[in-house]
């Protein structure tokens, strides 16, 4: 992942592969100002996926960091570490501690299964968050979309020359099947999306697997009502197999407090590949929205302002 701050504002840099279970990010060009984009990428595609979506926002004067969480994209993948949603949202926590001052307010996006863990990072982190998007993701306690369930069935195969090929034409095909227009999913951009597999094809199995077993011990479905952020699900209008549920979307109706479901049209769920213009717009949106709230005022800071 890597951070980049506005336009004509300082250049982007590279942060170290991440360590230990540390996410994979890059440190901020500015300590202080506006609210920041958080955009944490799913478990394909990683930090790249964003690239136009990040490109888009940096253009309209945002500040920018992607984050790959554990296990995901540049990030490390450790055995045995917990790849829960809620630790993947702790970790990310910490991340932004060390990177942000407390004042600083995030929007939160993200793709697929990621969405949810900025919907647990919402609710642990409320002073941080100031607002959440979901891109086609409902709430969800297991990452076990429909490419990661083909990338766990083929991984036998996928240790071969032969069987990469076929691996290969098994997750373009799934690609396709989730967009509206494949048009975008151009060679180019597949070797870009299975890079980090192919780079490491036995520990990248191993750790979608982990994933995918992961034990949740915090439901997402028990903490929804305790985002006090405003919350936008963009779906697209094209019915994918990846797309939220009924249900889930139901769920995110009834429990979250302030909810907006925005229509992607053309799109399928990957939606930040076919109409990133489209996402940029929302987040622009959500982020102006920030920055003409009333930020929050620290009492210590205040007592000491009035003392001095």
């Amino acid at each position: 992942g890597w951070a980049q701050g506005p336009a004509g504002g300082g250049s982007g840099a590279r942060a170290p592969a991440g360590r230990g279970d540390a996410p994979h990010g890059g440190r901020l060009v500015r300590p202080h100002g506006p609210p920041v984009a958080l955009l944490l990428p799913g478990p394909v595609g990683s930090a790249y996926s964003w690239r136009h979506v990040q490109q888009g926002l940096v253009a309209q004067g945002h500040r920018v960091i992607v984050v790959d969480p554990l296990g995901m994209g540049a990030s490390s993948r450790p055995r045995n570490a917990d790849y829960a949603l809620s630790a993947q949202a702790a970790r990310i926590r910490a991340f932004l501690d060390h990177e942000l001052p407390p004042s600083t307010r995030v929007v939160v996006a993200g793709l697929g299964t990621s969405a949810t863990i900025a919907m647990h990072l919402a609710v642990i982190d409320t002073a941080r968050i100031a607002a959440v998007a979901s891109l086609a993701g409902g709430p969800v306690d297991q990452q076990g979309t429909r490419t990661v369930r083909i990338a766990l069935a083929l991984a036998p195969l996928l240790q071969t020359r032969l069987g990469l090929a076929l691996g290969r034409r098994k997750f373009s095909a799934a690609v396709r099947e989730q967009s509206a227009d494949p048009a975008w999913f151009t060679p180019e951009v597949a070797d870009a999306y299975l890079a980090p597999l192919e780079k490491d094809v036995r520990g990248q199995l191993t750790v979608l697997k982990d994933m995918h077993d992961a034990k949740e011990p915090t439901p997402i479905a028990s903490r929804l009502s305790q985002i006090v952020a405003p919350m936008r699900l963009l779906l697209g209008d094209k019915p994918t197999p990846n797309a939220p549920s009924r249900e889930q979307v139901q769920l995110l109706m009834h429990q979250v407090r302030r909810l907006t479901i925005d229509t992607v049209h053309r799109a399928g769920t990957l939606m930040h590949e076919e109409r990133p213009a489209d996402v940029v717009r929302v987040l622009d949106d959500m982020l102006k929205g920030v920055r003409r709230t009333r930020p929050q005022v620290d009492p210590d800071q205040l007592l000491l302002d009035l003392r001095s």
